[in-house]
């Protein structure tokens, strides 16, 4: 690359996971996997016809046996397990050729898998260095940063899932800044006039949650072997026509459904669906996988994931999807979350321009406009009647009531004025506005400070007196 020294940048990174405790050999073998994946990105396909069905053949060349020695196999074994396809049925194994566009999402899934499996590899290895348990409690911060909200010009399989996750963090968001909040209000028995917000709970049924969604319906589909992107769009149609957060097409030449998401309406077009979520790691990868003499490679993925089995099928991507971002709500719901709202000043991506319709819009769908809302006519300051009198109890003169809620209301009203919607008493909290806990501490600052002085004072007195 021009301009930077790539010797010195591998020598700094290789220096750097010496320190988070990888071996030579390890690091040298994480390079080989990366050197196997780029050589795999350089193979040349040439389609061919083979009993009047579409069939590839890789060309052979150097780079074939390049990628065969990195991967520990001979070249005849990697040709077969990229450009055919191996499946059980009724307990009979049935070896079918692909086409040249199926033999190369079998190579990229191939390489999303290795990748992906030496990605946690690593992440573990620097977990389990970094890591130093403690005897007693468990703190943490952790940071979640996600793809955003994505609406292109052609919309598909992924961008379906990418909006599915940014449904479930929107309805977290309204969730903890909504409904907890209001129906705290409501249970402490405060005045309080209730804030509308869009709840898309409507929009996560449709995509993935009640019986028939969306996500349930390509699964199903994609467990045909007669099944077709085109019979997935007329079951959605017939199914969920007539949900409001679902957009049917006027024309049925049109291959693609609509949904409402709080963000605005996203068309997907149905081509690639099924085939995007079947599982394309396939038997004959993990074969391939399996008398491979590189032992590295065979470490990083789980006995489970290389198992064959012609009976199991395999797990398809929306179910995995949809387990992951199951597991990942339930490690929010555990927290408490402090949100980062992130808005793309233009379109054009370029620096200096401020498209203020665009902004505006950001900030209506997602929620800002009622989060205002409600923290202006909100009390972010809350304390228990024993917090309360503990702190503040100097503000009383003379006596303290016995009754906590009744000592507080007495120095809230000393202190504040009668009350009003500045300050309300819960059942068993005082909910205060930032302002008027300014002044409660001011006053007790003040209090205290003339106290020390006349101490001081009576002090002073009693030494000069003797």
């Amino acid at each position: 690359c021009r301009g930077r020294n790539d010797a010195k940048e591998f020598a700094d990174v290789k220096a750097a996971m010496k320190i988070l405790n990888f071996s030579d050999e390890e690091f040298w073998s994480i390079v080989e996997l990366l050197a196997f994946i780029l050589h795999l990105g350089n193979f040349n396909y040439k389609s061919t016809v083979v009993s009047n069905m579409d069939a590839c053949e890789i060309q052979e060349d150097s780079t074939v046996k390049m990628t065969a020695e990195l991967l520990g196999v001979n070249t005849k074994p990697l040709k077969e397990a990229l450009t055919r396809s191996t499946i059980f049925a009724q307990g009979e194994r049935v070896v079918r050729n692909l086409s040249k566009d199926q033999a190369n999402e079998v190579r990229d899934a191939f390489v999303k898998a290795v990748y992906g499996q030496l990605f946690i590899m690593i992440v573990e290895k620097i977990n389990s260095t970094i890591f130093k348990p403690k005897l007693h409690t468990k703190t943490s911060i952790g940071v979640l940063d996600i793809f955003g909200f994505e609406n292109f010009t052609h919309n598909s399989f992924e961008q379906l899932c990418i909006n599915y996750a940014n449904e479930h963090l929107q309805q977290f968001f309204v969730r903890h800044i909504f409904k907890i909040e209001q129906e705290y209000y409501n249970e402490e028995g405060i005045s309080w006039k209730h804030i509308d917000f869009v709840d898309n709970q409507t929009v996560l049924d449709l995509i993935g949650v009640k019986p028939l969604n969306l996500m349930a319906l390509i699964d199903e589909e994609s467990k045909f072997p007669k099944g077709t992107d085109l019979t997935l769009l007329a079951k959605s149609h017939q199914v969920h026509g007539s949900n409001e957060n679902y957009q049917k097409p006027k024309s049925d030449s049109v291959q693609a459904f609509g949904i409402r998401h709080f963000a605005g309406s996203v068309n997907y077009e149905v081509h690639g669906f099924l085939d995007k979520n079947r599982d394309t790691f396939s038997a004959d990868l993990k074969q391939l996988i399996a008398i491979s003499s590189n032992k590295f490679l065979k470490s990083i993925f789980p006995e489970e994931m290389l198992s064959i089995d012609g009976k199991r099928r395999s797990p398809s991507l929306s179910s995995g999807f949809r387990s992951s971002l199951d597991l990942l709500m339930k490690t929010l719901e555990s927290c408490n979350p402090f949100f980062v709202r992130c808005i793309k000043p233009n379109e054009e991506q370029k620096p200096d321009l401020f498209d203020q319709e665009l902004c505006c819009r950001q900030l209506r769908y997602s929620g800002m406009m009622e989060t205002a809302r409600i923290r202006r006519a909100g009390y972010p300051i809350r304390h228990s009647y024993h917090e309360f009198i503990d702190r503040f109890r100097v503000l009383i003169k003379g006596k303290i009531p016995g009754d906590r809620k009744t000592a507080a209301e007495k120095i809230c009203k000393n202190v504040l004025g009668e009350a009003s919607l500045d300050y309300q008493l819960g059942r068993t909290r005082v909910f205060l506005k930032e302002e008027q806990d300014f002044v409660l501490e001011q006053e007790r600052t003040r209090v205290l400070a003339r106290s020390i002085i006349i101490l001081q004072r009576n002090v002073r007195r009693w030494i000069a007196r003797r």
